[in-house]
């Protein structure tokens, strides 16, 4: 059911309300998701696990199912009710996060890791539609800027609360009937258990018209009947979508690499506690991304503001120069003090975050309005297959086999970052063309 004053006027005041609520569903789902990175230490040890094990729990096994599920929610997100998917998908994953709170091997927190993939894997499809249908072209960039605040706030936020709850959790609670749980499987039933009045609150969200501010794009739009139509379109047309889903894999390799293993980093090289880092690497996602991602989708609307049709392009390629520096030095050897390697951190995840709301921005106004929820789907399939499912396992498996020294991760993020950024620039200059095309 829809209501004049809050869906027939694009840019509304609603409109950012729905946009808001979105985007604190998807931090949440990153909190549930990245929590998993402070709490390193502690599950090896009672696990007993390898960083290259670890990973696997970390990126690799999230990624495949959220990658391989969400092609089915997108084409859900581009037939059912966007909305009553979101709110199932809350629901779900924040029940198995605090499932993972039970695990007592690593098969367990395997299959709640899994869980809790299907569960996310329903969410940025439908929002990234809904977000669509409820803004105009020359807002569209910032509106999607706003939404992927999620990503950086809640990956921030994991390191935030979870120091915080590590820092005055016992190291055994003694739950009624359960028993006893230690302080690391405390910390996911706390968090998971906090997110279903989310679930509640994407209630108040109304299932707008679909498509109602499209404009037709210059390629013919077929109409969708299965994912493997879509995946055909897609497969078609790869001049595009090709090097646009890689472009932006390289940067996302990057900011997952970091966000997983930076808390390691300054445990292992600093010496540092892990409610320290939390609060510190926390605090600096928690307000440098998230400007970034707004400026961003700033930059980018202003670019098409000013005539510049592949602006939503150009405006991460722009973002991507400065990433390569700072993500070269962060961790690098040669700069020896905590204090200098927080200050690159900060610029380095501004400009990681840079890109985020432009992707989907030229991913929804290239594609045509019957296929937008699978293209994202889609996307999302590639940039976390690679870049999630990829970021975290490169870094151990060159600490592990090339370093062969737990102490040099350091050195493994900066290979990452100094490596992944000119792919993604080079990428992203062969997509700028066929989005000119597209788009004429």
């Amino acid at each position: 059911m829809t209501d004049s004053l809050s869906t027939d006027r694009p840019n509304s005041l609603y409109s950012w309300y729905v946009v808001v609520v979105l985007m604190l569903c998807y931090a949440l789902s990153f909190i549930d998701r990245q929590i998993l990175s402070l709490l390193v230490e502690p599950i090896k040890s009672d696990l007993r696990l390898s960083d290259t094990e670890f990973s696997l729990l970390q990126g690799m096994t999230f990624a495949v199912f959220y990658t391989f599920v969400g092609l089915y929610m997108g084409k859900l997100a581009d037939t059912k009710n966007r909305r009553n998917l979101i709110v199932i998908g809350v629901t779900a994953w924040s029940l198995m996060t605090a499932l993972c709170g039970t695990a007592k091997n690593f098969s367990h927190l395997f299959m709640a890791r899994v869980g809790v993939a299907i569960g996310e894997a329903t969410l940025s499809p439908a929002a990234y539609s809904i977000t669509g249908d409820y803004f105009t072209k020359d807002k569209l960039a910032r509106a999607m800027s706003t939404y992927s605040v999620g990503v950086f706030l809640g990956s921030g936020l994991a390191f935030v609360v979870g120091g915080a709850l590590i820092a005055s959790i016992p190291l055994v609670t003694t739950l009624p009937v359960l028993g006893d749980f230690k302080a690391w499987q405390m910390v996911f039933v706390i968090v998971g258990l906090a997110g279903i009045p989310f679930a509640l609150l994407v209630l108040t969200v109304r299932e707008p018209p679909r498509g109602r501010y499209s404009e037709a794009t210059s390629e013919h739009s077929p109409p969708s009947t299965t994912v493997f139509d879509s995946v055909n379109y897609f497969f078609k047309s790869w001049r595009f979508y090709g090097p646009h889903f890689l472009g932006f894999s390289m940067l996302t390799t990057i900011g997952y690499a970091f966000h997983s293993w930076v808390p390691a980093f300054f445990i292992r090289t600093h010496g540092w506690e892990a409610s320290q880092i939390g609060l510190t690497y926390g605090t600096i996602n928690i307000i440098a991304a998230p400007f970034g991602v707004l400026a961003g989708g700033w930059f980018g609307d202003r670019l098409a503001k000013s005539g510049m049709k592949d602006a939503f392009i150009k405006g991460p390629i722009a973002g991507a120069v400065p990433l390569w520096i700072f993500a070269s030095l962060a961790t690098a050897p040669a700069i020896a003090t905590p204090t200098i390697t927080l200050v690159l951190l900060s610029a380095l995840h501004f400009f990681a975050s840079f890109h985020a709301g432009m992707a989907v921005a030229a991913l929804h106004t290239a594609t045509p309005i019957t296929m937008r929820s699978q293209a994202t789907a889609a996307y999302l399939f590639v940039i976390n297959l690679i870049g999630l499912g990829g970021g975290p396992l490169i870094v151990a498996l060159l600490t592990d086999y090339l370093f062969q020294d737990e102490l040099l991760i350091g050195s493994s993020l900066m290979l990452v970052g100094a490596c992944a950024t000119p792919i993604s620039i080079l990428m992203l200059s062969l997509a700028a063309r066929q989005y000119r095309i597209r788009v004429q």
